[in-house]
């Protein structure tokens, strides 16, 4: 199995240090640390962010400026360590195909899990945080008008993480038109960003993740 190339960003030396210890730690993982970072706008943050497949962010307060690097670099997949239980709803409003949560003081295992995990596209939570979610109802109101198809298609490729300008070479339509084809998307699903774009389109079974 190809392991997952994990890029460190972390304040100090002690805490990188510590994550990569961690995450070798783990008995066979299939996780490898390929770099790292003092903070998302470091110049040390290239080459190997491009070669990453998850970023695993340590400080809360890099995480919007990481992932706006970790969005333009091609990598898609983001793991913040961090306790405040508003930590998912600001990953899901990021440009992020996957990301997960893990608390500061989860075991090497845990952390490896969650790692190799984004890595795969898939959300990772704390288990307290997504006993809480399982118990809320997940009501899923009808849409305001149906989705056209060609805002279908754009909505899948939004799923998979393209740039409006990517979905425009895919499809062969402007820029521009793209972009009218994405606000009436945000209208008919009631969102306000791509990453609720596409959980809502995936909740009303429009697309698959």
């Amino acid at each position: 199995m190809t392991p997952t190339r994990v890029f460190i960003v972390a304040p100090t030396p002690m805490i990188r240090t510590g994550l990569r210890s961690m995450l070798a730690a783990v008995e066979g993982s299939d996780v490898r640390v390929v770099g790292e970072a003092t903070s998302p706008a470091g110049p040390d943050l290239e080459p190997a962010l491009s070669e990453a497949d998850v970023v695993l962010v340590a400080d809360e307060e890099m995480l919007e400026e990481t992932a706006l690097a970790v969005a333009e670099g091609g990598t898609q997949a983001l793991v913040l360590l961090s306790e405040d239980e508003h930590a998912a709803s600001r990953l899901r409003s990021l440009p992020l195909r996957s990301w997960g949560v893990v608390a500061p003081n989860a075991p090497p295992e845990e952390l490896g899990a969650a790692a190799a995990a984004a890595g795969q596209g898939l959300i990772v939570l704390p288990r307290p945080l997504t006993e809480r979610l399982l118990q809320e109802p997940a009501a899923v109101k009808e849409l305001s008008e149906p989705l056209t198809s060609r805002e279908r298609e754009v909505l899948e490729l939004l799923g998979q993480g393209l740039s409006n300008k990517l979905i425009a070479r895919e499809l062969h339509i402007s820029e521009h038109t793209v972009k009218f084809h994405v606000s009436s998307l945000y209208a008919k699903l009631g969102v306000n960003n791509r990453a609720e774009a596409v959980s809502q389109g995936a909740r009303h079974g429009l697309i698959s993740l």
